[in-house]
């Protein structure tokens, strides 16, 4: 299916970290509340993880390294940082830990490799079918990882949280293998367009800003927070939590396959806007009736169209962008996107406490807006 070995490989070595960051995310409201910590301290240190992510996403590029070198180099951080959450039982050290290897507890990819790795897969075909294809197995290939991360926790962790760093370390650790055999595009340096040209800088400002709207609504709904969320209104355990996100991660990564396929048929922003704000209808639902059962059944209902929005966006911004401006520019989505999240944590942990059910229909109504704004920005994009 894909000619390119590097796609392939470059989803390997995102599989394994998102599965280290699904146990650190689902795992991280229990071992924090286990160490005495409230739900509001809780949602600050989720905020400080969110702080802490955007400055690395910001800084780390800056640093010339060159692609392969850049994502080694980060990868190894990233486990070495979940070493020392292994080591060091505490609060101060977890904190420590977040704050250098900038681990988002989001639940999400939101590290410095992931805008490398969609360049050098964006630049591994020019043909708009077979682009769309690979972003969608390089997010499909996510979810997996979450998937096994779940299962996991459902079968093995029993609140052992020392269990839970040990897997997260080995699999960052060998989250950095296929980068040795992958082929890394360098950025493109045209002469004369070294810099984005006025469309380019207007398309990437709109883009930065519906971004991190639809990312500041997720931030209140990430991994850690619901995992929060459920604990708090239903007293769900860290092993139930384990079963709720593995069935969210296996329909999720089942909807990453159908997300290419819609994306040639019906164009990448319509499949964008209708499967998100479809999703955003059964979010709103989640809470309605008070019911673990019907909560899960409305929330594996939004996870049936909620991330197919992922693959089509990574394909149009590495298409309707310049080949020079892409690392650039991806790196600037996700800073902006984690920037939008920094306050998301801290102010659902007082939405928890106060009012839980706020929390999603915050959420889903902000992710309504953004989906409608972007559809009258850019429905004029034929892709």
């Amino acid at each position: 299916m894909f000619r390119e070995r590097s796609v392939l490989l470059f989803s390997t070595s995102r599989l394994l970290r998102s599965f280290s960051l699904l146990l650190l995310s689902v795992s991280a409201p229990y071992y924090l509340l286990h160490l005495g910590l409230s739900y509001i301290a809780t949602g600050i240190v989720i905020f400080i993880s969110s702080l802490s992510s955007t400055a690395v996403i910001y800084l780390y590029p800056r640093i010339k390294l060159g692609n392969r070198n850049s994502v080694v180099v980060y990868s190894c951080i990233f486990a070495i940082s979940i070493l020392l959450m292994l080591l060091f039982g505490n609060v101060w050290m977890y904190v420590f830990a977040i704050a250098v290897g900038g681990i988002s507890l989001s639940g999400r990819d939101m590290t410095p490799n992931q805008p490398v790795e969609q360049y050098s897969i964006s630049m591994e075909s020019d043909n708009q079918e077979s682009k769309n294809r690979s972003f969608a197995f390089y997010n499909f290939m996510a979810y997996t990882g979450n998937i096994a991360g779940s299962l996991y926790l459902l079968v093995w962790s029993a609140g052992n949280f020392s269990l839970i760093f040990l897997a997260s370390f080995a699999a960052a650790l060998f989250s950095i293998v296929p980068y040795a055999f992958c082929t890394f595009h360098e950025r493109v340096r045209a002469e004369g367009k070294t810099k984005m040209t006025g469309e380019t800088k207007r398309v990437a400002r709109d883009l930065a800003i519906l971004f991190g709207t639809d990312s500041f609504a997720g931030g209140l709904i990430g991994t850690s927070m619901l995992s929060l969320w459920f604990n708090t209104v239903y007293g769900t355990s860290l092993s139930y939590n384990g079963f709720i996100f593995l069935v969210v991660s296996m329909i999720t990564a089942g909807s990453m396959l159908y997300s290419g396929i819609f994306s040639s048929r019906y164009g990448l922003v319509r499949t964008m806007v209708v499967t998100h704000l479809i999703s955003n209808g059964f979010l709103l639902m989640v809470p309605v009736i008070h019911s673990l059962i019907y909560s899960e059944i409305f929330l594996f209902a939004r996870q049936s169209t909620s991330q197919m929005d992922v693959p089509p966006r990574d394909s149009f911004i590495n298409t309707v962008l310049d080949k020079e401006t892409r690392v650039q520019t991806n790196s600037m989505f996700l800073m902006s996107r984690n920037a939008a999240q920094v306050p998301s944590p801290a102010l659902g942990g007082v939405i928890i406490g106060t009012a839980a059910p706020g929390l999603l229909y915050a959420a889903g109504l902000i992710k309504a807006g953004y989906d409608l704004a972007f559809y009258a920005r850019f429905h004029s994009y034929k892709l």
